[in-house]
């Protein structure tokens, strides 16, 4: 022992302080990696006590692993296992013979500059309240519609159902009470909301409006009156100006002292042309034949029946020139349809006279508010019953006009009527308003003709251009009036 003793002692005089310890600190790494990897079952490590394990697989560094202190941002990589890591030629295993010491980052810029930036404590904020879960008996998609139509008003339930209670409409148009209407609560409805025994602030909005509702009496039928108001006021004001068109286009055409003189002379010419055949020696015609006028060609190329008639109205009846004058207000009344026109009135009339028997069945204070709204007024059933009394007026005219034109009265359709007086007149102008329609090189016309048709074409459209500024003047007084 004394022997030993004494080699390790020579041993150890043999190398400085430095030396020993260096070789103390290898041998005891060495020593560590050797039992775990033996645990792990791989090679054993290498003897050479100053071996750095950099290159052989045994171990890490010695050096002291680093920590950060704070909360470190992420740098996603993809991870490698270390049995990997640990292959011998491997880039993670092999040391360049160049790095003596292995290189080391500077940890704390990276924490200065990679850490987490720390937040505001939640305790400065105050403790987070949970909002209560708001209680509603509406079903999620008509509680949204009603969520939307209560926001657009900007104003508080009350306030909304107050305009209901008092009926007044200035903001309340006809969509938003159609609206309104559809989203009324239903029986199940109402039944749960005056069981709920929650606190109404517990409630969501949709639910807070509907109970304010309730509270209303009659609330409904208060809805309802307000809403026939405004669609009959909406529905006079489209339908009134087309039934005075449809009496207007119904007066000129019997009252126009133009239209049976142009229809003799053109009884006279089809009586002419039909000499001989079943058609000829005719009393008179149906009022469609007046725009077949151009179906009926000259030997000559592209001149009609219609453009000679004009012709000779040019040179011995100019006062017939202004027959589309007349007809101006047939053309304007031209593609209204009386029948729809009847069956809306008469559907908002049978509406109004429900409402009136239910007003009449209500409270009193239900009947001073909404019964004189809904007896007189523009939107009212007064209104409309003057609107009944001139269908009945234009039905008469019907009549007249069915013997003044020698049609049957039950078949005579008045948009017929009409749409052949527009037709006539539009191909009326167009005729007059064309250049000669005989070609250069027809055969028989002399040149001198053909400068007498354009001129003639051309003194036509300076006469109408003068007849539309005196009417634009107010000359014609019957037609300023219907304009205005």
């Amino acid at each position: 022992m004394a022997d030993q003793h004494g080699g390790k002692n020579n041993q150890g005089r043999k190398m400085g302080p430095g030396q020993a310890m260096e070789s103390l600190l290898s041998s005891m790494h060495c020593s560590t990696h050797q039992k775990t990897v033996s645990r792990r079952s791989l090679p054993k490590p290498c003897s050479n006590p100053e071996c750095s394990h950099a290159t052989c697989g045994c171990g890490e560094q010695p050096h002291t692993k680093k920590t950060p202190m704070l909360r470190m941002k992420v740098l996603h990589w993809q991870k490698l296992p270390s049995d990997v890591v640990r292959q011998s030629h491997s880039i993670w295993a092999v040391m360049p013979s160049s790095s003596k010491e292995p290189v080391e980052p500077d940890y704390t810029s990276l924490e200065l500059l990679f850490s987490v930036p720390s937040t505001t404590p939640r305790e400065k904020m105050g403790p987070k309240i949970k909002k209560t879960k708001e209680i509603t008996f509406i079903t999620p998609k008509k509680s949204l519609l009603l969520s939307i139509f209560l926001k657009q008003f900007k104003c508080s339930n009350e306030e909304i159902v107050a305009m209901i209670q008092k009926g007044d409409r200035s903001k309340l148009d006809a969509e938003m009470l159609k609206q309104l209407f559809k989203l009324l609560p239903e029986d199940q409805e109402i039944n749960s909301l005056k069981s709920c025994r929650e606190e109404k602030s517990q409630l969501a909005n949709a639910d807070q409006f509907y109970l304010h509702l309730l509270e209303v009496p009659s609330y409904q039928l208060r809805i309802e009156c307000m809403l026939i108001c405004e669609e009959t006021k909406i529905l006079l004001e489209c339908l009134w100006p087309k039934t005075q068109a449809i009496r207007t286009a119904c007066e000129t055409i019997l009252t126009s002292h133009r239209l049976p003189v142009f229809c003799q002379l053109i009884l006279k010419v089809g009586n002419f042309l039909n000499y001989g055949r079943h058609t000829g020696d005719a009393g008179g015609f149906k009022i469609s034949a007046l725009i077949k006028l151009t179906e009926t060609k000259a030997n000559q190329n592209n001149i009609t029946l219609l453009h000679h008639i004009l012709e000779e109205v040019e040179k011995n009846h100019t006062d017939l020139l202004q027959l589309p004058r007349d007809l101006d207000f047939v053309s304007k009344a031209a593609g209204i349809r009386i029948d729809v026109m009847q069956a809306e009135a008469g559907a908002n009339l049978k509406k109004l006279l429900e409402i009136e028997k239910r007003l009449f069945l209500s409270t009193d204070d239900l009947k001073i508010q909404h019964g004189k709204s809904v007896q007189v007024g523009n939107g009212s059933l007064s209104a409309s019953k003057d609107l009944q009394k001139e269908f009945a007026t234009i039905e008469k005219k019907k009549e007249e006009l069915a013997d003044y034109l020698c049609e049957d009265r039950k078949k005579l359709s008045l948009e017929d009527v009409f749409s052949t007086m527009k037709t006539f007149r539009e191909i009326f102008l167009k005729t007059l308003q064309l250049p000669s329609l005989i070609q250069e090189g027809g055969e028989g016309i002399e040149n001198q003709e053909r400068k007498e048709q354009a001129a003639k074409s051309e003194k036509r459209k300076k006469w109408f251009k003068g007849e539309d500024a005196k009417r634009l003047k107010g000359d014609y007084g019957k037609c300023n009036t219907f304009n205005n």
